[in-house]
This record gives C-alpha cells, sequence and structure tokens, in this order.
C-alpha cells in the first residue's frame, strides 16, 4: 500500500512537467517568506519559511527558489502539510522543491505554511534567497502558476565565537551541545554551566522537541492532559503541540507528567514518531538488557537502531528505564534533525 501511494504522489508531481499551467489570475494566491534570523555568522544556520494566503484547493505545489551557492548551501526543506516530498532539486544557484498530498482528499484552502528551508552560512556577505515560481496542483489535478516573486537576504558575518560553558571542556558531547544552542533548541544556566549529566525532564524534552521542528507556540494556550494543573506554564504549549502532532500520548490515565525524568525508552519512542518510521511490531533488539526493555517500545527502538538514530551504552546495553541526561536528548534531537535532513535535502 505505501509503495501504491508513493508510485501515485511521484506520478502527480510529474505532472509539474508534463502538463503546461494556466496563469494566476488577479485573485491568485501570494507568496511570502521569512528568515528566522536576518545576521548569521560562518557555519551557523538560517531558516527560510514559505508562506502562502488564498489558496483553493492546493492539493500539490512546485516550488522554484534562485540562491546564493557561494554563501548558502541547503541542508534540508520541508513541509508540515501531510503528504510526500521529492527530495529538492539543486542546479548550481537554482532550487526546486514539491510536495503533494496522497489520497482522495481535498486540498488546502486559506493561509498556511508550505514549507522551510535550512541552509548552512558558508562565506560573508549578503545572501539572498528568492521565490521565482510556483506551480499548484488541485484536487482535480488542474495546474496553475501564479505570480511568484519574493526575496529575502541575510547578512553572513565572519566565524562565529564557539559557545563556552565551564563544565563542558572536555565532555563528549560539546559539539552537539554548542551546536543545539546555536539553533536555539536548548540554553545554558545563569552560571555559565550546561548541566549535561542532568536528567531531563518530560516537559524539557518536549519544549526542545518544538523548538527543533521550528513549530510556532504561540496559538495554543492549554494542554489536552488531566493534569494540565500540573504542567508548569512555560511548557503547556509545547504539550498541547507534541500531543496534537501525536508525538506524545500520555499514560493510561490520561496525564503528562511533566516533571517526571524522561527514560531513554520513551525519547526514543517519541523520536521515531517524529521521524515517521515504519515499525515491524515483531523487530527486536540485541541488546544484553533487552529484557528491561518495554514490550511496547522494543519495536521502536529496534527500528532506531537499524537507523542509526540511536545506540546503546557500554556492555551491549541500552538501559531503557534510565533517565536521559540533557546531553544524550541533546545528541538524539540532533540526530533526528539530521535523518530529516538526509531524507529532504541534497
Amino acid at each position: 500500500m505505501k509503495l501504491r501511494w508513493l508510485s501515485a504522489a511521484i506520478t502527480l508531481l510529474l505532472c509539474f512537467s508534463l502538463f503546461p499551467a494556466a496563469a494566476g489570475a488577479a485573485s491568485s494566491p501570494a507568496f511570502t517568506m521569512s528568515l528566522s534570523k536576518e545576521k548569521q555568522a560562518v557555519g551557523q544556520m538560517v531558516t527560510v519559511t514559505v508562506d502562502g494566503a488564498g489558496l483553493t484547493d492546493m492539493y500539490a505545489f512546485e516550488l522554484t527558489f534562485g540562491f546564493d551557492s557561494k554563501r548558502l548551501k541547503l541542508l534540508g526543506a520541508k513541509s508540515e502539510i501531510k503528504g510526500f516530498s521529492i527530495k529538492p532539486i539543486i542546479d548550481n544557484n537554482k532550487i526546486v522543491f514539491a510536495h503533494t498530498k496522497t489520497g482522495a482528499v481535498a486540498g488546502e484552502n486559506g493561509k498556511l505554511t508550505l514549507c522551510t528551508l535550512t541552509f548552512e552560512a558558508l562565506a560573508e556577505g549578503q545572501a539572498s534567497i528568492e521565490l521565482t515560481a510556483a506551480k499548484l496542483v488541485d484536487s482535480k489535478l488542474k495546474a496553475t502558476q501564479p505570480a511568484a516573486a519574493f526575496r529575502v537576504t541575510s547578512s553572513v558575518s565572519g566565524q562565529a565565537d564557539s559557545i563556552h560553558f565551564s563544565d563542558m571542556a572536555n565532555h563528549w558531547a560539546r559539539t552537539n551541545v554548542e551546536r543545539a544552542v546555536e539553533l536555539g533548541i536548548v540554553k545554558g544556566y545563569g552560571d555559565g554551566t550546561f548541566m549535561p549529566s542532568r536528567s531531563i525532564t518530560r516537559a524539557e524534552f518536549t519544549a526542545m522537541l518544538v523548538r527543533a521542528l521550528e513549530i510556532p507556540a504561540a496559538d495554543y494556550e492549554t494542554a489536552a492532559f488531566s493534569d494540565t494543573a500540573d504542567i508548569p506554564s512555560w511548557a503547556r504549549a509545547y504539550a498541547r503541540i507534541a500531543a496534537d502532532r501525536g508525538f506524545i500520548k500520555g499514560y493510561e490515565d490520561g496525564s503528562f507528567r511533566a516533571n517526571q525524568p524522561v527514560t531513554r525508552a520513551e525519547m526514543t519512542v517519541i523520536l521515531t514518531r517524529v521521524l515517521g518510521l515504519t515499525i515491524d511490531l515483531n523487530d527486536r533488539t540485541a541488546f544484553a538488557d533487552r529484557d528491561q526493555i518495554p514490550a511496547w517500545a522494543e519495536p521502536s527502538i529496534a527500528a532506531a537502531v537499524e537507523i542509526a538514530l540511536v545506540q546503546g551504552q557500554g556492555g551491549n546495553r541500552f538501559a531503557p528505564n534510565a533517565s536521559a541526561t540533557r546531553a544524550e536528548a541533546v545528541t538524539l534531537m540532533l540526530n533526528m534533525l539530521d535523518k530529516q535532513a538526509e531524507e529532504t535535502g541534497s
């Protein structure tokens, strides 16, 4: 069934090149772009978000961009719209990104975010990304080509100063922690420490996850859990988003248990859901302590190990019920983002 839908999705996306698109009318959709930051240093990353407004029954789209390949490198492109994305096509200073819904469903209407592109800054100077063309296909496979012209420019300076924490000098996760701080996923403490070995709570991990996925939290106020009152106010929006997206399901009594440390098993299962990995319920692991791995988690852990998302500890142990540390959470979160980039990037 998955192969059938994949074949159908690719066939639909090929329609972009096989059939001419009608020119957009005066009331055609409008496109805008925004930068995650207007200034960054060489080696840092910047995300470009593309929004569409006035959409009518949009089932699939193809966007063409121009960019400064001497100053920027595309790391990945993704769409939060349910469906299937084609790996971006890069040709010198040109990027083509296409996405389609799947199945007999209606297209999207109104205003929504179409996609995000993530770049790494390569060299100093003014780096521009420009939307040059757009093609839209509705659920009846009618193609249109509305006007699309929008440019954003980011200023790239010299190499960024390294982030230093007093307790990370010789730590195995130092590079990962510095990258996560740069991306805005996690922060250190006021005393200049990061506390890499400290257990991370379910609320902290969920907030880190939503920030890593760059999902806006402004429109969410309450969490859909039986213990909402016990969830810190700063974490309620993150918990609601993670629940709405199906990343976190809570416990049998409907609780979230925000202040409970997240276990290595829970952390791994959550990230396999985010990646949308196909889970074979019959899969088993080869860890020496697999008898301690909860039955509900073992197939997901096996799938995560297979793609090198996660690995065991010394003695071929996974330690599934051990509390995840801040360093482990950061490392696994970055692994997840890298896996996403491999699927959607160059």
